[in-house]
This record gives structure tokens, sequence and C-alpha cells, in this order.
């Protein structure tokens, strides 16, 4: 029952956190197990819970020893059936043999098992060089006779610090695990691994720096993949067409990037984060959308004043408590925000009790997490109504500079499209 509960917490509130959340490649996915997830770790503790919302399947997995030392981080591994993993630096690695027994045992049932082969959450923005584990593990359950599938899964989070952002899940196609071999067999552990780290190549966007990362998610969408997951899956392709331009032609490559960036710089000149408000067909936001959002105005800002004061901790909380280390942070304010909320929301109730009756106190205690919702889902609205209101107003009071804007995404989309669909290698200058 505990363990039920856990899990339902978990995963609802990742569900909160990350409410736009889409999946690509899902028909990768085997239809039973046994199923060994390999994917990249760029978010803490939010990591596996993404995967097994995305597959839809009760995907276990391993984690980090020390979490089984906290009495709650225990009761909340052991409620998704997690293995403990102990590292050099924090425990006796022998341990390591029964962990690996366990995971042997699960696929040979025929179960689920998620894992990170870069072997720790971090915030580059490159695949680490993968661990081994993953290989061994997938041939010492194929030796034992479980026809395991290694199924590669690409985690894209498009602000993973921010409250109510977005995650883009990308399932590759399956690595074949090699008949015959052991996880004794260095050379086929080696391969095996090798082809586990190119697997997960295809599926997760990398490049460079944060800087150009971000650009390549912000491209994609000025081209038109508008939705997630279509984004990210462009993104990935920029990057790996970016990075045969830059090998074959840097002059090119910095004009092209030059082009994105005089692009970017003119729309933050007008104020206006989606080019395509600017050109929208239709006269823009609904008159009946614009009076819900001023009716529900006072709700809204009510639910915002009862939990003004934790929302805005939770940020630099995070911030002082993942000490650097911005793979964290999701994974503390996931934390923080179902804590701090909810005992805030008692404390403003139990006040309301002592100051008017329990009547009033039941009535603060609804209208806590019920307005603050409202707001939550207002200021989206409220969010997107600008940015399309700001395209109409610049459609109607500086229609050359619209004009003109329209035309440099079209060019610079042609141009973004034409290396895109270059045969890798053939980059000659535009």
């Amino acid at each position: 029952m505990i363990a039920a509960l856990l899990r339902a917490w978990a995963l609802g509130v990742v569900r909160v956190f990350y409410p736009w959340r889409a999946v690509s490649g899902r028909s990768h996915a085997p239809a039973r197990g046994p199923v060994l997830v390999v994917a990249n770790h760029p978010n803490g503790l939010v990591d596996p819970l993404l995967v097994r919302l995305a597959l839809g399947q009760p995907v276990a997995f391993l984690g980090k020893s020390t979490f089984w030392q906290n009495p709650f981080f225990r009761a909340c591994m052991e409620a998704f059936d997690g293995l403990p993993v102990y590292r050099a630096h924090e425990a006796d690695t022998r341990q390591n043999d029964a962990t690996f027994a366990a995971c042997r045992d699960r696929l040979a049932r025929g179960g689920w098992l998620a894992l990170f082969p870069e072997g720790k959450s971090h915030d580059a923005t490159t695949l680490q060089p993968l661990k081994t584990g993953a290989a061994r593990i997938a041939l010492a359950a194929a030796a034992a006779g479980a026809p395991v599938v290694v199924l590669p899964v690409g985690l894209c989070y498009a602000d993973k610090e921010t409250f109510r952002s977005a995650v883009a899940v990308a399932v590759g196609r399956p690595v074949p695990v090699p008949a015959g071999a052991t996880p004794d067999d260095r050379a086929a552990v080696q391969a095996l691994t090798a082809a586990i780290s190119a697997a997960l190549g295809e599926v997760v966007l990398q490049a460079e720096d944060a800087t150009l990362w971000r650009a390549f998610l912000a491209v994609a969408a000025w081209t038109g993949a508008t939705a997630l997951d279509a984004r990210e899956a462009r993104a990935r392709a920029l990057s790996r067409a970016w990075s045969a331009l830059l090998a074959a032609d840097p002059e090119a490559a910095e004009a092209l990037a030059e082009e994105v960036r005089a692009y970017a710089r003119a729309l933050d000149a007008v104020g206006v984060q989606d080019p395509f408000s600017i050109e929208a067909a239709t006269p823009g936001p609904a008159a009946g959308s614009l009076l819900a959002l001023v009716a529900l105005a006072p709700l809204a800002l009510l639910g915002a004043a009862l939990g003004w004061l934790p929302y805005r901790a939770i940020r630099p909380l995070s911030r002082r408590l993942a000490a650097g280390h911005a793979d964290v942070v999701g994974t503390i304010k996931l934390l923080a925000g179902s804590l701090l909320l909810p005992l805030w929301w008692a404390a403003q109730a139990a006040a309301a009790a002592a100051l008017a009756g329990p009547a009033e106190a039941l009535l603060v205690l609804l209208l806590g997490p019920l307005c603050g919702a409202l707001a939550l889902h207002w200021d989206e609205r409220r969010v997107r109504r600008l940015d399309a209101l700001r395209g109409i107003a610049l459609r109607l009071f500086r229609p050359d500079t619209a004009l003109a804007l329209a035309q440099r995404r079209r060019e610079l989309t042609a141009a973004v499209l034409q290396r895109l669909d270059a045969p890798r290698g053939d980059h000659a200058p535009a």
C-alpha cells in the first residue's frame, strides 16, 4: 500500500512539473520484456520516472547505493523496485555481484530494467563516456537464455529546472545483443558498449555547449517543427548536419550561425518569442479567450497570493542546495515543492481556524491548491496571448518590419533545410 502511494505521488509530481511530454519512436519498444533500457542522464532522479512514464511500463532502475542510506529515499527506491549500485568511493563494490544477479533475475522473468550507462547524472550537453555495466548485464542475461532487448532512450528537457516545462523522449531502435558471448568476454563487452553509445548518440541531442544546444531547438522551431517531438528530432538532425558542415566548411558554418544570431536579435528587438505569431493568418486570440483571462484573473490572483512565498522560495532554495550541480535542481524542486506548498497551505488553514473557525479553515485549505493550479494555467495562457498580441500589433503598426521578419524566417529556413538535406560531407557554400 505504501509503495503504491509513493509511486502514485512521485509519478504525479513529475506529471505536474513537466506537463508537456512527447514520445517519439514508441513503436521501437517491444510490447513485453525482457527489456534493458539505456538512457542519457541529465536530470537526477527525474530521469528514471520520465522513462517509466514515457514507456508506460513498470520499469525498475538502478541507482547509487547512497540513496538506500536515507529511510525516505530507500522507501521510494524500493517502491520502484530499484536496485543499488555500489561505487568504489562510496562502498564495497563486491556488493554489486548481488545487484547484477538481481538484474539478471529480473530480465530472466521478462521484466523491464533501466540504467544510465554514463554512470552519473550531469549537466553536460554531450554524452559522457559509457560504463560497461549495461553491456555486461545484457550479455549475462542473454547467456542465461533470456531474449533481452537493449532499448536506447534519449531525454531532452526544454528547460529542466523550470516548473511547468516540456520534455521530449526519443525511443531508438533496439541494439542487437550478440549470441554466444558472455560478460567475461572483454571484446564482446567493449563492442556492445560501443554499439550502445552509438545508439544513444542517435536519440540524444548533443552540442558543444549549452548556447548551441538551445540554438538547435530554437532553429528547429523556426523551421516549422512546432510539435515538441518533431522539434527535438529536427534539432538532433541539425546538430549532426552542423557538425558535418563545421568540419567540411568552417566559413560557411560561421556564416549560417551569424544568420541565426541576427534573426534571434531581430525577434528580441520587437519583443516576440514565436515568429509564427507575426505570420499568423488568423487575427490572433479570440475575444472570448481574452475575456476568460480577465474573468478568471481574481481567482488566479488569490491563488498566487496564497502560494506566493513558498513558490518563490523554492527556486533559490533548490539552487543553493544543489551547490552548483544543475542536474539535480529539478529533483530538489520536485521534492521541495511537494513538501513546502502543502505545509504552507496547512499553516494558512490553521491560522484561519484560529482566527475565524473550522469552516473558514476548510475553505482556505481548498482554495490554496485549487486557485494555485488556476494561477499557473492562467499565467501560461497569459504568456501565450501576450506573444500573439505582440504579433498582431507588429502586423498592424509596423507592417514593413513584420513582412521583413517573415521573409527572413523563410530564407533562414530554406538555408537551414538545404544544409540539413545535403549529403554528409557535401557542403558547398550556398
